[in-house]
């Protein structure tokens, strides 16, 4: 998990790793300094050393590892329920809820509401991830047997996936490809890349794009993705030129509309996993899971819209 930490002029003259294993609950010296050499510790002006003195007012940036599942407290937080059965649950999560927990974020996590649903009678096991601020569909095995049933589904890119995003600008087609590799970013570790294909940092990734709806600052597109890496689908519409809508990391600005007392308002990025299907690998029989578009997507919608033709398209 990334956290972006403010330094106040009270932290002062302290050691860089000192403030930070005070702002971050559960995260010793060492794991601090660890992170710091490793380069998964910046702030604007570049990389740090762990014996770096505070001015005050620096902006700094670092990367630490999930928690264990045993150090996870269970939460009473509602979860969005789509299907469940024996060995599955589907969720739709809501927009801004981390999916797992991490050092200096111990609470308030997917995987902390889903062990409290549990109820200590099956032990969640995330199937795959998204984003904190994407909202949609992620599916949750109930035992290890699925879990690796459904990942190799997933190894297999035998996943329907399709997600829907708004985005700048107005493509000339209606349909894109992006066959761009993705990899970590060569000078900010928080964002990934789009490399050359069979770069050597980087690994395949491939997703396509319909425009479903056209306006006259933005556009309604549905992705689907072949390959799941990190980002991919805003790396993808970056390289194409159409970042999505309230993307601070790959897009313009981390709100939508740019005018500041704008109203109604996008405050996360525009991106919804809309859509899942495949072939249940306990029957062979084929699932399908569709999570509504939110409030927040929906009112920026002219039409209700239905993924097309999501088991052929």
């Amino acid at each position: 998990m990334i956290h972006e930490l403010k330094v106040d002029d009270a932290a002062k003259d302290l050691r860089l790793d000192v403030w930070l294993e005070q702002q971050l609950p559960g995260c010793s010296r060492s794991l601090v300094a660890k992170q710091i050499k490793s380069g998964h510790c910046t702030m604007s002006s570049g990389k740090l050393k762990p014996s770096w003195r505070l001015r005050g007012d620096e902006q700094i940036t670092i990367e630490v590892p999930e928690m264990e599942l045993p150090d996870i407290s269970p939460e009473d937080i509602p979860i969005d329920i789509l299907y469940e059965d024996n060995d599955l649950l589907v969720v739709n999560k809501t927009a801004g809820m981390v999916v797992h927990p991490a050092i200096g974020h111990p609470r308030g996590t997917l995987l902390n509401a889903l062990l409290f649903y549990a109820k200590e009678e099956w032990q969640p096991r995330l199937i795959h991830r998204l984003d904190a601020d994407t909202s949609g569909i992620i599916l949750i095995a109930k035992n290890a047997g699925m879990h690796e049933a459904m990942q190799d589904l997933f190894k297999q890119r035998s996943i329907n996936k399709r997600y829907l995003a708004i985005c700048h600008g107005s493509p000339k087609a209606d349909y894109l490809e992006c066959y761009a590799w993705i990899g970590r970013h060569p000078k900010d570790f928080r964002k990934r890349f789009a490399y050359p294909a069979e770069h050597p940092r980087a690994k395949e990734a491939h997703s396509d794009f319909r425009v479903r709806e056209r306006h006259q600052d933005y556009v309604v597109i549905e992705a689907k993705i072949y390959t799941g890496r990190t980002h991919q689908i805003r790396v993808h519409l970056k390289e194409l030129g159409h970042p999505i809508l309230a993307d601070g990391v790959y897009g313009r600005q981390a709100y939508w509309p740019l005018q500041e007392d704008a109203q109604p308002r996008i405050e996360r990025q525009a991106l919804h996993a809309w859509f899942i299907s495949f072939d249940d690998p306990r029957d062979q029989k084929r699932r399908q899971f569709k999570a509504k578009i939110p409030s927040d997507l929906q009112v920026w919608l002219q039409n209700e819209i239905e993924p097309l033709d999501p088991e052929h398209a």
